[in-house]
């Protein structure tokens, strides 16, 4: 009997592993049944019996059920494109494919989902690119469209940021991508295309030969004062050669003119010296001849002398 209530022990136990391992599974499932996941590059609003909670949650597991829910958003730059027709000021009909980047404001999440709900890409996002892309066209000529790209983009860019930013919306960049307009704007797309291509080609060449000219002119210019400034140079040394030569001169002169008044100065010594010398023998000869004259006179006479000259004469009979 013992062993038989041992095997019936044994035969009972595989059931209730059984049901223990169902009782497992089915609650891992009801619990994955009952939570939501927010992923990585979301964020999520609560909704609890219809009102919604306050704050924003992030990534992870949240519980759900008894009335409460997540409504996951996606904080990544999103992309949209669309293919638009855009008027031009002339009113030519370009088609275009244009391609929007933009993202939410995380503190705008709640004002979004209560003003716009889940649909808010086409209800505001699409509608508005759309309009405000047409608007901006007819401020362009198909011509402009193809040749000014950029200006359009940029100006589709900031009316959209304008426009769009109180919501809570960034709009990262806009970008037309392929312009179709008619064959006839082709052509004169094309020429201009090419007209432009010439005029920056002259505008090289002028820039060029200008380059040229002013490093022609800097060469000249460079050589003119080198050749002034070599002139100068040469003057300067005469002048200050003439300059030396005129002190020599000068000094030589000067020494000459000393010299000469030197030799002046004994000449008229020597005159003075001789014209002295000179007279005193000439009146002592004169005497002489006087008195060889007296001496040879008929007359009487008295001659009256010290033995020098002058010499007095008294006549006989006076």
């Amino acid at each position: 009997m013992k062993t038989n209530a041992t095997i019936c022990s044994s035969c009972k136990s595989p059931g209730i592993f059984s049901a223990l391992l169902t009782a497992v599974l089915a609650g891992i499932l009801l619990f994955a049944q009952s939570c939501t996941t927010i992923r990585p590059g979301e964020l999520g609003l609560k909704v609890v019996r219809g009102k919604l909670q306050p704050g924003n949650y992030t990534e992870g597991r949240h519980a759900v059920g008894f009335g409460r829910h997540y409504l996951p958003f996606s904080m990544r730059i999103k992309e949209v494109s669309v293919k638009l027709t855009l008027p031009t000021r002339e009113g030519v009909e370009a088609k275009t494919d244009m391609t929007l980047l933009y993202h939410i404001k995380p503190e705008f999440l709640h004002d979004i989902y209560l003003t716009l709900g889940m649909n808010y890409e086409n209800a505001i996002i699409m509608n508005n690119f759309a309009a405000i892309a047409r608007e901006t066209s007819l401020n362009y000529k198909a011509i402009d469209i193809i040749t000014q790209r950029d200006s359009l983009e940029l100006a589709i860019f900031k009316d959209m940021n304008k426009d769009l930013g109180h919501y809570g919306f960034v709009i990262d960049q806009v970008l037309v991508k392929d312009i179709d307009v008619p064959d006839d704007i082709d052509r004169v797309i094309e020429k201009k295309v090419l007209a432009e291509q010439e005029a920056r080609q002259l505008e090289v060449d002028i820039a060029r030969k200008k380059k040229e000219t002013e490093a022609n002119i800097d060469k000249e210019r460079k050589e003119m004062e080198f050749s002034f400034e070599k002139q100068k140079l040469d003057i300067q040394s005469r002048i200050e050669r003439d300059r030396m030569q005129a002190d020599f001169d000068l000094e030589k002169q000067k020494k000459d003119a000393e010299r000469s008044l030197i030799e002046a100065q004994a000449t008229k010594k020597t005159q003075e010296l001789t014209n002295a010398s000179i007279t005193d023998l000439l009146i002592r000869y004169k005497s002489i001849e006087v008195m060889k004259a007296l001496a040879d006179s008929p007359n009487s006479k008295i001659i009256i002398t010290d033995g020098k000259t002058p010499f007095t004469v008294k006549m006989a009979g006076q």
